[in-house]
């Protein structure tokens, strides 16, 4: 399914006034890394790691996605 759509459906539902999000900036940032190309399970463990000094994984994948939004994950 097309990114920029299910960031639409999402941001349409969390902005309803009888949902709650629990961090809602991070959902956000999450969406909008998603619809910049990073994948939908990646993107909010690195948005939730915000205050976190450093983001390792084995997923090159992820790697790569991150690397090409300027964002600083890398390998163990």
């Amino acid at each position: 399914m097309n990114p920029v759509k299910i960031g639409g459906a999402l941001e349409a539902l969390i902005g309803l006034p009888n949902v709650a999000c629990d961090d809602e900036s991070d959902v956000r940032q999450a969406l909008m890394w998603h619809q910049a190309g990073m994948e939908f399970t990646d993107a909010p463990h690195l948005a939730a790691s915000s205050r976190a000094t450093q983001f390792i994984t084995f997923d090159r994948d992820m790697i790569k996605a991150a690397k090409r939004l300027g964002l600083p994950v890398s390998a163990p």
